[in-house]
């Protein structure tokens, strides 16, 4: 694991797992990678919001 990554736990429905573990299996992309892009994408989003 890369020592500026921090583990993270949060909770997901099922359905969107399940299509998340498929869209990695397909890609064979990580579902953490997937995950992190996500998380950038809105942050990026709401990055007015954040500036102080």
């Amino acid at each position: 694991m890369n020592p500026r990554l921090t583990s993270v736990v949060f909770r997901l429905n099922r359905e969107k797992l399940d299509a998340l573990k498929d869209l990695s299996r397909t890609t064979r992309i990580r579902q953490s990678e997937y995950l992190r892009e996500a998380i950038s994408d809105l942050l990026a989003k709401y990055e007015e919001r954040l500036v102080d």
